[in-house]
């Protein structure tokens, strides 16, 4: 990938506050023309983003509850062979699971690796959790989930990606 310029950096994040805006309005934005800014989200469609997608209300689409959750495994000191036929195991699993958003590796307190889900309710919930704890149960250590309500009352700050572009653009040397 090619090294973005500052326009494509102001470009992606005024994406990343509202994709929906025409290249017109974008260019007007950023003082640029509507063609280079077609040529550059073009650019940036290819080589910078993943995808577009709206942020819908949870609630309202039926999700009453999020969980974090994390995971230990048993192959962190595995041999590579091993290692990487548990990771692709997981990793079909979780893509399999529509109600899962987000699946990482990492670690920190202890853990190796982290996912977010949402659920229509606390038993759905339940179930899911059952459903990935047997069928990874050879792979797995332990596994804690904090759930939580989607309800508007509850929510101090709703998932957005536009607070990282207000982010970058406050601090420019991110």
């Amino acid at each position: 990938m090619r090294k973005l310029k500052s326009i494509d950096y102001k470009l992606l994040f005024e994406l990343m506050k509202d994709s929906k805006r025409s290249d017109r309005e974008l260019a007007k934005v950023l003082k640029v023309s509507q063609p280079t800014i077609t040529r550059k989200r073009t650019m940036l469609e290819k080589e910078a983003l993943d995808g577009y997608t709206a942020v819908p209300k949870w609630e309202k689409l039926g999700y009453e509850l999020v969980a974090f959750t994390l995971v230990k495994h048993r192959v962190k000191y595995a041999k590579p062979e091993v290692r990487k036929e548990a990771f692709s195991r997981v990793e079909e699993w979780m893509m399999n699971q529509p109600n899962v958003i987000f699946a990482v590796e990492g670690q920190g307190m202890g853990w190796d690796g982290a996912f977010i889900s949402f659920h229509k309710n606390y038993s759905n919930f339940a179930e899911f959790i059952r459903k990935h704890d047997s069928d990874l149960s050879d792979l797995l250590v332990d596994r804690e989930s904090f759930v939580a309500t989607t309800k508007q009352t509850n929510t101090r700050k709703p998932f957005h990606l536009k607070y990282l572009a207000k982010e970058k653009l406050e601090n420019p040397e991110i």
